[in-house]
């Protein structure tokens, strides 16, 4: 029998207007002519006239080029429109360009660079903005059983509107939300395939409320989806030639400052400056971890494997201090050149506790498929895990970090441990 077609309302923002006005390419177009003319217009009133001028506009470009793509790449990950974050690729694009100016002893012009990276740094800010007010996601979402529960009923990055029937009447959305694994009903099929058809994009449930969370869900994972948990072996070796290399440039710095530290430690309380741990790593090898001891050494009495906020009595008046901003995680590094750990990753845990997670949380013990790391996605969004249920969460943070694993994804943990550090968010 024939059907009526059904009809699908274009996506937002589909416009030629639109279009133009928000496409990505044009906005690089705009951003670069205004960073560069400005930068050469503003200092000399004219067009190029020394190769100083031409260099300088030349690391103008490569700086924008750097920030863009950092700034791309973590869009894809929770709190990506964040404006520190953002301004802060910003910062590391200026860095790298000027260690290539330092390197290279290259010409250039003092003021017209000076300028360029001001109005770069204004057009980054005035990008969020925009992006926040025309980016935020309007999505239509096919109405199931547990629709509810897989999404968010709020969130910063988009909103989602349950459908009543399968149509989408006058209203334009960004895309359709289907949960992939419900059985729909013929009619919701027919509307899916017209929408994917029509070039509305089509989303997992489940995927978005991943990239919501920034977590994955372990009572929805299968079996089938450790395929998509296997890191890249190239990443992984690139990983770790840049972990021995960042660890051996800052050796110079972090040594003078750990022997100040541990002489610190040692007038502040009695017992040995490092506190040696075993811990689980990858392939679920035991390994010792040094850390700067921040307690008072624990009395014969007194059991083993606990908790940290269990212990939190024996917090010295130092290491409460140095917990806090992280600067008890320092002696790790010789962790990281001995192979044993990753500047990012999931953080290791005791024996005892592995083998008990093992029986409570289920996949717990694939997250030493990588290093464990000094810092982490579970550290910097959820913080410090003391029972079986916070550590549920806790694998589920490290779950998206193996799925997800990317140069993008370390390098918003890199940011965000820095603002954790600042705060002391998750520290006892």
């Amino acid at each position: 029998m024939h059907q009526d077609p059904i009809s699908i309302t274009p996506s937002r923002h589909n416009r030629w207007y639109e279009r133009i006005l928000l496409n990505p390419a044009f906005g690089h177009l705009i951003a670069l002519a205004i960073i560069t003319l400005g930068a050469q217009f503003l200092s000399y009133q004219s067009w190029v006239q020394n190769a100083n001028q031409g260099i300088t506009l030349a690391l103008l470009v490569l700086c924008y080029a750097v920030t863009a793509y950092l700034s791309s790449n973590i869009a894809k990950f929770v709190g990506r429109r964040a404006i520190p974050y953002n301004l802060a690729t910003v910062l590391i694009a200026v860095g790298l360009v000027f260690t290539l100016v330092l390197f290279t002893r290259i010409g250039y012009a003092r003021t017209s660079l000076i300028i360029g990276l001001s109005l770069l740094l204004t057009i980054r800010i005035i990008s969020v903005l925009i992006n926040r007010r025309f980016r935020y996601l309007k999505l239509a979402c096919v109405p199931t059983e547990r629709i509810d529960n897989i999404l968010p009923p709020v969130s910063k990055s988009f909103e989602y509107r349950l459908l009543d029937n399968p149509s989408m009447g006058e209203t334009r959305y960004d895309g359709l939300i289907v949960d992939m694994e419900e059985q729909l009903e013929d009619q919701w099929i027919r509307f899916v395939s017209h929408c994917n058809i029509a070039g509305l994009p089509v989303f997992n449930a489940r995927k978005v409320a991943e990239t919501i969370n920034g977590k994955v869900n372990l009572s929805t994972l299968q079996s089938i989806d450790l395929a998509n948990l296997q890191p890249q072996p190239v990443y992984l070796a690139g990983k770790r030639a840049l972990d021995v290399l960042l660890t051996l440039l800052v050796a110079p710095l972090l040594i003078p400052f750990c022997l100040i530290v541990a002489l610190l430690i040692k007038l502040d309380s009695p017992g040995p400056a490092i506190f040696v741990q075993q811990r689980i790593g990858k392939g679920n090898r035991i390994f010792r971890m040094y850390k700067f001891r921040s307690m008072r050494p624990r009395e014969e009495d007194e059991g083993t494997a606990q908790f940290a906020d269990q212990d939190a009595y024996r917090i010295t008046r130092l290491g409460a201090f140095i917990r806090k901003v992280r600067i008890d995680e320092l002696p790790q590094f010789l962790n990281i050149l001995k192979g044993e750990m990753s500047l990012i990753g999931p953080r290791p845990e005791q024996p005892e506790f592995v083998e008990q997670f093992e029986e409570e949380v289920p996949y717990y013990s694939y997250r030493h498929i990588v290093r464990p790391g000094i810092t982490g996605w579970a550290q910097v969004n959820q913080g410090y895990a003391s029972d079986t249920e916070s550590t549920r969460e806790k694998v589920e943070h490290d779950f998206y970090y193996i799925k997800n694993l990317s140069p993008a994804l370390d390098f918003l943990i890199v940011m965000r441990t820095l603002k954790t550090m600042a705060t002391g968010f998750g520290a006892l």
